[in-house]
């Protein structure tokens, strides 16, 4: 795939690319260049000006962020050793995690593509430009397959799948649910929305 340094947009439905990005390698080295994200792959490149392509697994990687070019927001990925799931077992694979906001509880997310019926409620749809549910743009015939997958991760490391974020989580709080519910409702803020669902679990690390 040809590197441009035209604004974000995916290439592929698991596929990203950005112009400009820094990768924190895990020997401390920066490398800064075009930065593309092979999501089902797990693999990240990098493609500095006028230098050589590096292609990274998260066995070799600490972190690596990019920006939007139509918004400031920044996205940080972080490599965490998780069991992809399998509670019965000790192994831990080095995995790439959107860091949505840390705390006491963090949140994360990884994505999960789907060939269903389009759901406008996680697409939106804006002067002749579809947006996935972090607001890249998209080719609208990947809006309907693409789903966030959310998951907190502990103090101690342990990591939870939210396989419906709001009940999941909801029961995740305990005690505080109603709280939780309560500010979620004020503030009109949905579960399934990361931007949203990252301002309700800033809200619930304030009452820990």
């Amino acid at each position: 795939m040809a590197c441009t340094l035209q604004a974000q947009v995916r290439q592929d439905i698991d596929v990203q690319e950005w112009p400009a990005g820094t990768v924190t390698l895990t020997t401390g080295e920066v490398l800064e260049g075009v930065i593309t994200y092979y999501r089902a792959q797990d693999i990240v490149t990098v493609l500095p000006e006028n230098g050589r392509l590096h292609s990274l697994s998260p066995v070799n990687v600490e972190q690596f962020e990019v920006k939007n070019d139509f918004d400031t927001r920044r996205h940080l990925f972080k490599t965490i050793y998780w069991n992809q799931g399998k509670d019965y077992t000790d192994f831990k694979k080095p995995t790439f995690f959107e860091l949505l906001t840390d705390g006491n509880v963090t949140l994360l997310m990884r994505e999960s593509y789907y060939k269903r019926t389009i759901d406008t409620y996680l697409t939106e749809y804006k002067e002749g430009t579809v947006y996935d549910p972090m607001g890249y743009p998209i080719d609208a015939v990947f809006a309907d397959q693409i789903k966030p997958q959310f998951f907190v991760m502990q103090p101690d490391g342990k990591i939870i799948l939210l396989q419906h974020a709001r009940r999941d989580f909801l029961n995740y709080c305990g005690k505080k649910a109603s709280q939780v519910k309560s500010f979620a409702r004020k503030q009109k803020l949905s579960f399934d929305a990361p931007m949203d669902f990252k301002a309700i679990v800033t809200y619930y690390n304030t009452l820990l």
